[in-house]
């Protein structure tokens, strides 16, 4: 008799413990979560040196200087709809060598991370490198954003100087197009 009183005291036990797992509640809780609209911009180097050398033959006019070194890296959150560009420009009072010029490509990966608006030679006035950035974040090793490729080109051999050397700033603005 023992074991039966053993047994339906246990299973009484069973069904107490399924009755209050039945009476348990719940509760919701509502999260709102907001992003706002950001961008950011960057450079892997601060600085680019492109050196005139001697030109292969007599007679001859120097070869372009050229640098692909440098990658703009950068991180956009936009509207639906939205994309961004990005500019670049002379910083106010800088320019290139008397008698040259520099030209300036930029290489995105493509995608939101936007397209290549081709060579531009940089100038006073803002000019697009890269449109149709979307929401992106292109990362920041070393070899990440979009690559920047800078040629020196010679426009008029009689205005450089031996020994010259300038340092000029280029401004790049990544803004909504």
């Amino acid at each position: 008799m023992r074991p039966l009183k053993s047994a339906a005291a246990g299973l009484m036990c069973v069904f107490i413990l399924a009755g209050l797992v039945r009476s348990a509640t719940t509760a919701n809780s509502a999260v709102s979560v907001s992003m706002g609209s950001f961008c950011l911009v960057g450079v892997t180097s601060s600085s680019v040196n492109l050196t005139i050398s001697n030109p292969a033959t007599p007679g001859g006019v120097p070869n372009n200087a050229t640098n692909a070194s440098t990658y703009a890296q950068y991180s956009s959150v936009v509207a639906s709809g939205v994309t961004r560009r990005i500019t670049a420009q002379w910083a106010t009072g800088n320019s290139a060598p008397t008698g040259c010029e520099l030209r300036l490509q930029a290489s995105p990966a493509g995608g939101v991370q936007g397209t290549s608006a081709g060579q531009i030679v940089v100038s006073t006035t803002a000019q697009n490198i890269v449109t149709g950035i979307g929401g992106c974040a292109t990362g920041t090793g070393a070899t990440s954003g979009a690559l920047f490729s800078f040629t020196l080109v010679i426009n008029t051999m009689t205005s450089l100087v031996a020994n010259e050397i300038k340092t000029a700033t280029i401004t790049l603005t990544l803004t909504d197009s």
